[in-house]
C-alpha cells in the first residue's frame, strides 16, 4: 500500500550513488495527435536532478523532430519530494498519493499546467495484497529489474492546458502517472515495455513486461498490471504483447491480459504520435501515443519500450529479432 509518507524521499544507503527516485507525469490530446511528459529523476546521494520535458506532435523518427524538448541533467536537489520547484521551470505539489498539481514554464512561449486526480488508489506493485504476481511469488523471487521493485502506477484524470510555442490546447485525459525508488543504472537498465489504455474515463488497463526488442516481437511473462473499472481495481495475473516495431519504435501492439477474476481482454493498438526518447545517453526509449480498440470500444494511452545501447549492439547481445505470428488470445 502506498502511504502519505511515500510522497517524500525514501531512506537509503548514503553510499548508493545510483539510488534514484522518479516522478513521471504524462498527458495526451488524441484529436491533435499530441502527447508529452514531464519526468524528474532525483539522485539524493549525488545531489542532482535530471528532468526531461518533451512534447510530440504526430509520429516522428528522430529525436530532432520532437516538437518540444527541454532536458536538464544536473539540476540542484530540492529539500522535499512532496513539494518542489526545479531550476528548469517544473513545479510539483503532491496533495495526497492520489492528487497532484503540476506546473511548468519553459522556453519559446511553452508552458504546461494541469491537475492530476487518481481514479483509483496507487497500485503498489510490491504489495502482495494488491498485486497477484507479487502474491504468487511472495515478493522475493520476481526481480526482473531492481529499479522497478519499489514502484506504483496510478491511472489518473489529467485536466488543464498546454501552450507550445504560443499554441494553446486543453488537456482532458486519463493517463497513468508513476513513481519509482531504488537503484537505477544508466548503462544497462533492464529492457521493459510499459503501456496502458483508457476507455470512456471509467475503464483503464495498464501493465508492464520485461522486453527483448532485439530478439522477439512477443513479450511475456507479465511483470505487473491492473484493470480499473468504475473505481474497482483488479490485478492482472498474466498477459502477453505482440509488438510490431519500426526499428525500435513500437508502431502496433496486440495486448492480451487476464485479471484475477478470470476476465480476459484483447486490445489492438496503433501508434498515432511519439518517437525516440533518449532518456540517457546509454538508454533509448520508443515512446508512443496509441489508439486502442477493444471490441467496439475506442481508447487511447501511452506506451514506452526502453532498451540500452549495449543491448542493441549486435556484437554485444545478438542479432535482430525474427517476426513471429500473433499468438491466440488468452483463455
Amino acid at each position: 500500500m502506498i502511504l502519505d509518507k511515500d510522497l517524500e524521499f525514501h531512506p537509503t544507503d548514503p553510499q548508493a550513488h545510483n539510488w534514484a527516485e522518479t516522478n513521471y507525469f504524462a498527458f495526451f490530446i488524441p484529436e491533435h495527435a499530441i502527447c508529452g511528459h514531464l519526468q524528474a529523476l532525483f539522485r539524493p546521494n549525488v545531489g542532482a536532478v535530471m528532468s526531461d520535458v518533451r512534447i510530440w506532435r504526430g509520429l516522428v523518427g528522430s529525436p530532432d523532430d520532437t516538437w518540444y524538448i527541454s532536458h536538464h541533467s544536473y539540476l540542484p536537489m530540492p529539500k522535499s519530494l512532496r513539494e518542489y520547484s526545479l531550476a528548469n521551470g517544473l513545479s510539483v505539489k503532491a496533495l495526497s498519493p492520489r492528487d497532484y498539481r503540476v506546473d511548468y514554464t519553459g522556453v519559446d512561449n511553452t508552458s504546461i499546467h494541469f491537475d492530476v486526480r487518481g481514479i483509483m488508489e496507487p497500485y503498489d506493485t510490491a504489495d502482495p495484497k494488491m498485486d497477484p504476481v507479487t502474491r504468487k511469488t511472495k515478493g522475493d523471487d520476481w526481480n526482473f529489474a531492481d529499479a522497478y521493485n519499489n514502484h506504483f502506477d496510478m491511472s489518473a484524470h489529467v485536466t488543464g492546458e498546454i501552450t507550445v510555442r504560443g499554441e494553446r490546447f486543453a488537456v482532458d485525459c486519463v493517463q497513468v502517472m508513476d513513481h519509482s525508488w531504488g537503484p537505477r543504472t544508466e548503462v544497462d537498465l533492464a529492457a521493459m515495455m510499459w503501456l496502458g489504455a483508457t476507455f470512456d474515463n471509467n475503464f483503464a488497463i495498464h501493465a508492464f513486461f520485461p522486453a527483448d526488442p532485439a530478439e522477439t516481437e512477443i513479450l511475456r511473462p507479465l511483470a505487473h498490471g491492473y484493470v480499473t473499472e468504475n473505481g474497482e481495481v483488479r490485478g492482472l495475473v498474466r498477459g502477453q504483447l505482440h509488438v510490431t516495431r519500426l526499428g525500435y519504435q513500437p508502431v502496433a501492439v496486440v495486448f492480451d491480459a487476464e485479471d484475477e477474476t478470470g476476465r480476459t481482454y484483447r486490445l489492438y493498438g496503433a501508434t498515432i504520435a511519439g518517437g525516440p526518447w533518449p532518456v540517457y545517453p546509454n538508454l533509448d526509449v520508443g515512446l508512443a501515443l496509441v489508439r486502442w480498440t477493444m471490441g467496439d470500444k475506442v481508447g487511447h494511452g501511452m506506451a514506452m519500450e526502453n532498451s540500452s545501447m549495449v543491448y542493441r549492439n549486435p556484437r554485444g547481445r545478438g542479432a535482430r529479432y525474427r517476426p513471429q505470428p500473433v499468438p491466440p488470445p488468452l483463455g
